[in-house]
């Protein structure tokens, strides 16, 4: 028997993106995109349906993360998550496909 895990919601209004377009992604989402502690990975970035979804990508392409979980954020991607009251934002994780969903408050 196959089980589906659902995604998991984090609301945390300490989630915030700077004017500049950095954030910082919670220990939860470094897991869901599967980085490894102490090391940096590249993500992919995609605007879908007013969020912004983030994928684990191979060591060539994609956008940085560093270890400490700091992302920038560019173009469509910062301007949606700025949007948001406040320049908040809350993180919606699968574990299962290993992507990270970042919405605006």
């Amino acid at each position: 028997m196959e089980t589906r895990s659902k995604p998991t919601s984090v609301k945390n209004k300490r989630l915030k993106i700077s004017p500049a377009g950095m954030i910082t992604l919670p220990v939860a989402a470094r897991k869901s995109l599967r980085m490894e502690k102490g090391k940096g990975s590249q993500v992919s970035v995609a605007v879908k349906d007013r969020a912004v979804e983030l994928a684990q990508t191979n060591a060539s392409g994609g956008f940085r993360v560093s270890p400490k979980g700091q992302l920038e954020l560019l173009g469509d991607a910062k301007e949606v998550l700025q949007s948001g009251e406040a320049q908040h934002f809350w993180v919606e994780l699968n574990d299962e496909r290993g992507n990270v969903v970042l919405h605006p408050y």
